[in-house]
């Protein structure tokens, strides 16, 4: 009995604290928020448009780049949450529209 406490103990924690932490959001629904909601700012391939790099300089990272891709999905929650030029926008989030916009984000991994 302790040997099976002992396997199932550590599966347990997995499947409860870390599965859900990986992967949390849907990249297709996160891809039709970003669509609508991010790409007037990030472009739509993450990079930035001509005018916010122009704004913005070195601190407008690339979403696809090496800089963002490395962040936990926390950190990107963090950053996001913390940005003053996105406090509107946080006011209209649903629930999980970020985890869902973060998905997407991954996939602009470059």
């Amino acid at each position: 009995m302790r040997k099976l406490l002992r396997l199932l103990v550590p599966v347990l924690f997995a499947a409860v604290v870390v599965l859900p932490a990986s992967g949390a959001g849907d990249a297709e629904k996160g891809k039709d928020l970003y669509m609508k909601r991010c790409k007037s700012c990030h472009a739509e391939d993450g990079a930035g448009t001509p005018a916010m790099q122009k704004k913005f300089g070195e601190k407008l990272l690339p979403l696809g780049g090496k800089e963002v891709q490395a962040m936990k999905d926390a950190e990107i929650t963090k950053k996001f949450n913390e940005a003053a030029n996105h406090k509107a926008l946080l006011k209209a989030l649903q629930p999980g529209d970020l985890d869902n916009v973060i998905a997407f984000i991954r996939t602009l991994k470059k």
